[in-house]
């Protein structure tokens, strides 16, 4: 290596260590919004992020466009044939492909939705085979750690969808507002000691449905049921479902993002 290349690569590793010691290294943004705000032209995909508080970056997919940069952390379309009949310990890590169908995981969504001085909102995006879309927006929105069973927070509503989380006011137990989430080896929900529907007990909802959601006893909307195409996604309980927007059938495809101020 020749003297003049010696001491330029010198000098670079001499920046590199300077820039470290005094901190000026760029650090992983703390959520897709923040990506979106440092560079308007990124493009959505796959990035690594530090929330705050968080102790180490995981992987997220993020949504960017013109609004902004959102935090998905839920898709279930049918796609990748993905189950959501999972249990508790998947429902807290994660599971399916960020580029698919998947659950971010419990844990995430918890540093994601409790950073200080960076409040999220939740924004939820449906569809029906029909070809029609609708969307939930619920600001702020939070979930507790997990010796609270991640407990659901989701404040003012605002949306095309309906308010689903709230259920029917006739109906005991439709409002989720509130609940902790609830897999089928760790039931959580309001079915104390046991949920009636017609002349049927069960002992939790998510037994019944087959997956694992924010349920009470047991509430109406439940985005991880079974996915189902048409004509058996008509009149089933075990299904994607928002019923204030498609009250009987299962839907095309959910998506739940975060959105950071």
């Amino acid at each position: 290596m020749s003297f003049f290349r010696l001491m330029t690569f010198g000098c670079f590793l001499l920046v590199a260590a300077i820039s470290q010691v005094n901190g000026t290294a760029e650090k992983p943004a703390r959520d897709c919004s923040e990506i979106w705000t440092r560079n308007k032209n990124s493009s959505s995909g796959i990035y690594t992020i530090l929330p705050n508080g968080a102790k180490r970056t995981f992987k997220v997919f993020c949504e960017i466009s013109e609004k902004g940069g959102w935090t998905l952390i839920q898709k279930h379309n049918g796609d990748d044939g993905l189950s959501f009949d999972k249990t508790w310990k998947y429902y807290e890590k994660g599971f399916g492909s960020l580029k698919g169908e998947h659950w971010l995981g419990l844990r995430y969504m918890y540093l994601l939705t409790q950073q200080k001085r960076r409040p999220a909102k939740l924004h939820i995006s449906i569809g029906d085979f029909a070809g029609f879309e609708a969307y939930a927006e619920y600001n702020p929105f939070s979930i507790g750690d997990a010796s609270k069973f991640y407990r659901l927070s989701a404040g003012t509503y605002s949306g095309t969808a309906g308010d689903a989380f709230a259920g029917n006011i006739e109906i005991p137990g439709s409002n989720q507002h509130g609940s902790n989430f609830s897999a089928p080896d760790k039931p959580n929900d309001g079915c104390h000691p046991q949920c009636i529907f017609g002349d049927i007990a069960y002992i939790s909802c998510s037994g019944r449905y087959r997956a694992a959601w924010w349920f009470n006893a047991c509430g109406s909307a439940n985005l991880n049921g079974e996915w189902r195409r048409p004509p058996q996604n008509q009149r089933r309980a075990l299904s994607v479902s928002w019923p204030t927007w498609r009250p009987h059938e299962s839907l095309k495809f959910s998506a739940m993002y975060l959105i950071h101020e």
